[in-house]
């Protein structure tokens, strides 16, 4: 059964449109790329105060990650990584092997750095990059673009390239020679499923979205499951198995409802910072924590 979620922290301001992707800071800031006013905000935990600032010829800024003291944000227009100290970037590199009218992705780790280029076609790209932009591993992805089309993310030190449109997480090897691993999301429930299976027949114009992020923090995976009104997160332990389900309180139809990022954050106490963004009805970053049961 579905566990109810304590009422979130929310946060606004006036000049948030689209907030398309989000990070945590070091101490607990909440950043935010927003892809209409092209800006990245940086809002206090609370979301008492934020600053936000602009990157020179950088439009729809895409928040990577982080490398070292680096907040790694990619420009899908002019394909550019930039690696930005406080609000300026140190450094830049284009990476020219993207298609230009692909849909691309990127992530920024420790471990290091990636872009995903799905094509309209059926030949789509994953790269690993040096400093310079220049790619150390190529891997070729064929198959419906409806595939690959998702958010790049890390866990357990490995790349994982998720699919909005598919209940599972590709866990690639660091060569991305081998065929990745296929983590599946056991328990996934959707009413959208169906159209899924149709399309998987031959039937319909493509598979609805049913998950437009996941992100992965202590032990597990905690994924949005699309609900036209509230926000719905399902928590999966590292093989995949549905653990927890958890709604907001007093769910309601809403057309117009559109999550679009999750961020989560395990703290040293124990318990873990949610974020997830939301484009409409009201363009707002919502904040919740949880604490995981004691077992046994």
């Amino acid at each position: 059964m579905p566990d109810t979620l304590a009422p979130p922290s929310i946060i606004t301001a006036p000049d948030l449109r689209f907030p398309r992707t989000l990070l945590f800071g070091n101490e607990d800031q909440i950043y935010v790329g927003d892809t209409e006013v092209h800006k990245i905000f940086i809002f206090s935990p609370e979301g008492t105060s934020h600053t936000s600032f602009t990157l020179p010829n950088t439009t729809f800024p895409y928040l990577a990650g982080w490398r070292d003291d680096s907040l790694v944000v990619f420009a899908p227009e002019s394909r550019q990584f930039h690696f930005v100290v406080d609000t300026t970037a140190t450094a830049s590199f284009t990476v020219t092997q993207a298609p230009v009218n692909s849909l691309q992705y990127a992530l920024a780790s420790e471990s290091g750095l990636y872009l995903k280029a799905v094509t309209s076609d059926t030949t789509h790209f994953l790269w690993k990059l040096d400093k310079t932009g220049s790619p150390t591993q190529e891997t070729i992805l064929y198959g419906s673009s409806w595939k690959h089309s998702g958010l790049l993310r890390e866990a357990e030190g490995r790349l994982v390239s998720l699919s909005g449109f598919y209940p599972w997480a590709l866990y690639w090897t660091e060569n991305l020679i081998e065929e990745p691993d296929t983590l599946r999301w056991w328990g996934f429930d959707s009413p959208m499923l169906r159209r899924t299976y149709a399309f998987e027949q031959g039937q319909g114009r493509g598979p609805p979205l049913i998950t437009s992020a996941a992100a992965a923090a202590g032990g597990f995976w905690f994924v949005l499951n699309h609900r036209a009104g509230w926000v719905r997160i399902d928590i999966y332990d590292t093989s995949g198995m549905l653990q927890y389900i958890f709604v907001e309180a007093n769910p309601g139809y809403l057309k117009k409802f559109y999550p679009i990022d999750i961020a989560a954050k395990f703290n040293q106490d124990g318990s873990y910072y949610l974020a997830v963004a939301l484009r409409a009805p009201t363009p707002s970053i919502r904040v919740y924590r949880w604490i995981p049961p004691k077992q046994g």
